[in-house]
């Protein structure tokens, strides 16, 4: 049994090394490029932007003060502030999360003072997209409201925030996919990896194989060929991600029901859940992983989160 703990202490310790070195997701990498956001931003638009539009990329990195990561932001024009989000598993909290990041943003862009000054501030235009590469979901976009978690029952305020969602899982007949040749191309990558795997390659031998075939054939070939080693151990990271976040549940139940039974009490469950999510963490925050990562794997709040670190001298 002890050996059974050492291999997949090892193995954890293995993914958080991934996350460590390669934290950035293949769509983030991706989409880092001016000409690429011209071309996602005029798909979402419905025109085209010349190549002498300005793109200015605005991606919150976190910092001492703020921790606050997200995918991809940009500045087009100068008045449009275009947040772009990735989900390859669902989540229902993205208008607060958000909201979080643009209150970052403007933050950023305007100076404390100004917001006492009898001059208005003028600001960019928001928008919100988020990327959804899950199967849970077969509509090609739908709106997704702040107002929609309040706990009022019809779900009115004075605040709002609407993000709109695409579904992007590869098929040649969405229209999003057919006006933006970057997404299109990021989407097919990622349906040919899970195609290989599905038909039972081993997942560093699926990604390569994928690699291969999108480089033949012009999909994404520049920056396939420029990041080939850093794009496997990327994907690898995302696949692993999604193990590791199983892993933390099965280890907690398994954990709980062994002391139940061996104190015959049903607390014994909880308990070990939260001391193996706890040991974790704490693993996690030693890696010095970003504690908004942390938090989507561990489904604990940054608070607690931020808690238990001060506690063990790691923040």
């Amino acid at each position: 049994a002890s050996c059974g703990i050492i291999k997949e202490e090892q193995r954890k310790e293995h993914v958080m090394a991934k996350g460590r070195q390669y934290q950035d997701t293949v769509f983030r990498a991706y989409m880092n490029d001016a000409n690429r956001l011209r071309d996602v931003a005029g798909a979402l638009h419905g025109r085209t932007y010349a190549a002498d539009e300005k793109i200015q990329i605005m991606t919150l990195e976190g910092t001492f003060l703020s921790q606050l990561k997200n995918d991809i932001s940009f500045l087009i024009e100068g008045c449009y502030l275009i947040l772009l989000e990735h989900q390859s598993t669902w989540n229902p909290n993205m208008a607060l999360r958000c909201l979080y990041y643009i209150c970052e943003q403007f933050r950023t862009l305007v100076e404390a003072k100004k917001l006492y000054q009898s001059v208005k501030i003028k600001l960019p235009a928001p928008e919100f997209h988020v990327f959804y590469l899950g199967e849970n979901d077969t509509r090609e976009s739908h709106l997704l409201n702040l107002s929609d978690s309040y706990m009022t029952k019809d779900g009115k305020g004075f605040l709002e925030l609407t993000v709109l969602c695409h579904n992007i899982a590869y098929d040649s007949g969405k229209k999003l996919l057919q006006k933006s040749r970057a997404l299109h191309d990021y989407s097919f990558f990622v349906a040919c990896v899970k195609k290989n795997i599905a038909q039972g390659m081993e997942r560093a031998t699926a990604i390569r194989t994928a690699m291969r075939y999108c480089r033949e054939n012009d999909i994404m070939k520049n920056f396939l060929e420029s990041h080939e080693s850093e794009v496997i151990d990327m994907v690898n990271f995302e696949w692993n991600q999604k193990d590791f976040e199983e892993a933390i549940r099965e280890d907690g139940i398994e954990q709980g029901m062994a002391r139940g039974r061996e104190e015959g009490r049903e607390e014994g469950r909880e308990e070990g859940r939260e001391e193996e999510k706890s040991a974790f963490i704490l693993g996690m925050l030693k890696e010095k992983l970003p504690l908004e990562t942390i938090a989507r794997v561990s489904k604990m709040s940054v608070e607690r989160i931020q808690e238990l670190g001060r506690m063990h001298s790691l923040l």
